[in-house]
């Protein structure tokens, strides 16, 4: 039996909306890497009716798809507008059957299968599926590799823009390393499935047509904003393709799915169609608003990205990446924690493209988040404290940070069991945050780190009863006194 476990995926809404029993609506999902402009039946310029070609397809429901997609494959060809033809698309029930199609039909058990790091945990894990061995690259050293190692290797898969950094490979330098693949006859799968947002022209699907090692992804539901339709095709050399239309599931696409797709691959100007150039647009020009607020957020980097959604770094954080979304998605609000595509390290969020409101609200959010974190860890340091007498905490020997406030201070009470007071007497005061909402601040208040006030304070927080009246007793009785 294979030790296989399921991948993470973004878009859980609906999982979220069970977990918390609100409705799905009301989740704001920055997870899902789809057109932030949304369908192209709500694109006016676009004249399609959704409903029309839902409608339609509908008075096929009860007779089998025609499996040969014919319609579908010969509209996917004339939107690429190239030389390829209906004879070189294969389609698929999403990008992820197309690659599990490609592994199935040329992987053995024990061959090697090259993956660029990181990237979508579903090529690792199909790759898994047939029993191949696993080796990883980053994507530079990837496109570098020696001879000895593109001649041991069956496969290599690589996306284009990278999941989950959003980097773009230049066209001429990918060409050049598909030609070297097929020099030593190893396969080369691009997944393009999100290149329609970035920039069309950098596709290398026209090569296909004569390279017997490429196959190319590109997907119809994510660049439509439509995950709910499974709709993906892929590009090869006659041959592969061929081989790849007789070996997948004869009825893999719905009527209403194909009709959908059609739909969209018959717009005028194909790649290149308003709706497409006014989403990358968008997505540009959101983009760089998001890198710029993100930027001014102390413990937040962002990576350079070229599509809809943005990596950020957050190591310099006080909290993890799973610590901030788990606490977004307590509001409402899903971001893609990416530990699963860097070996469990929790330092990386994904952060997809959304409208301007949407994002205002989650950057306002973060405040509700850090505050909501901030007394966590107080409660829990608290908690400790009082445990061990206070004996445990950190002073001038131990803390790198100290003196914070005095020499001398007393550190029993680094995380401050009242905060946050709003008690301006104390020395504490709203200030803007780097987010641009408002934080309590503590750093002109030294109550707590004078010794005799430490001293009494823990003294009544030890006494027997429930820590939240101590907490009550211990400001009216000590503290306001000070004041």
């Amino acid at each position: 039996m294979l030790a296989l476990q399921a991948k993470k995926h973004g878009g859980r809404t609906h999982e979220l909306a069970m977990r918390f029993n609100g409705a799905e609506s009301d989740i704001l999902d920055f997870s899902s890497n789809t057109n932030p402009l949304g369908t192209p039946f709500d694109f006016q310029a676009s004249n399609l009716d959704l409903k029309q070609v839902v409608l339609r397809s509908t008075e096929r429901i009860e007779q089998y798809p025609d499996n040969r997609y014919f319609e579908l494959r010969q509209a996917a060809a004339a939107y690429l507008g190239t030389n390829i033809s209906a004879d070189n698309i294969i389609p698929g029930n999403g990008t992820c059957e197309l690659l599990r199609l490609i592994m199935e039909t040329v992987v053995n058990e024990e061959d090697i299968v090259i993956l660029a790091s990181p990237s979508s945990g579903e090529y690792r894990h199909i790759a898994e599926v047939f029993g191949a061995r696993i080796h990883s690259f980053t994507t530079d050293e990837l496109l570098n590799l020696p001879k000895m190692t593109l001649d041991r290797a069956k496969v290599i898969v690589i996306g284009n823009p990278n999941n989950p950094t959003g980097q773009l490979i230049l066209k001429d330098e990918i060409s050049d390393f598909a030609q070297k693949c097929a020099e030593h006859c190893t396969l080369l799968i691009v997944d393009e499935s999100a290149i329609e947002l970035v920039d069309p022209d950098m596709s290398i699907a026209e090569m296909a047509l004569d390279n017997e090692f490429l196959f190319i992804i590109r997907s119809v539901s994510n660049i439509t904003a439509m995950p709910g339709i499974r709709l993906a095709y892929g590009i090869a050399s006659l041959h592969l393709a061929n081989i790849l239309n007789s070996a997948r599931l004869s009825w893999n696409i719905g009527v209403t799915d194909e009709a959908i797709g059609l739909a969209f691959l018959s717009m005028e100007g194909g790649p290149h169609s308003e709706y497409l150039r006014r989403s990358r647009e968008f997505i540009k020009n959101e983009r760089e608003y998001m890198v710029k607020r993100f930027s001014g957020i102390y413990g937040f980097d962002p990576v350079e990205s070229n599509t809809n959604y943005i990596l950020i770094d957050v190591k310099d954080l006080f909290l993890d990446s799973l610590r901030l979304s788990e606490g977004l998605a307590l509001h409402g609000i899903l971001i893609r924690e990416c530990s699963d595509f860097f070996d469990g390290n929790k330092r990386y969020v994904r952060i997809s493209v959304r409208m301007r409101e949407d994002f205002e609200k989650l950057i306002h959010t973060l405040d509700v988040v850090f505050a909501e974190t901030s007394r966590e860890d107080a409660r829990e340091k608290l908690e400790e404290t009082i445990e061990h007498g206070g004996s445990s905490c950190a002073g001038r020997g131990t803390c790198e940070y100290y003196p914070c406030h005095f020499t001398g201070q007393d550190c029993t009470f680094c995380f401050c069991p009242f905060y946050a007071c709003e008690e301006e007497l104390t020395g504490g005061k709203w200030i803007e945050s780097s987010t641009g909402g408002q934080v309590w601040s503590c750093e002109h208040c030294t109550l707590l780190h004078r010794p005799k006030v430490a001293k009494m304070v823990l003294d009544a927080l030890m006494a027997d009863g429930d820590t939240d009246d101590n907490i009550r007793r211990a400001w009216k009785e000590i503290i306001e006194p000070l004041l």
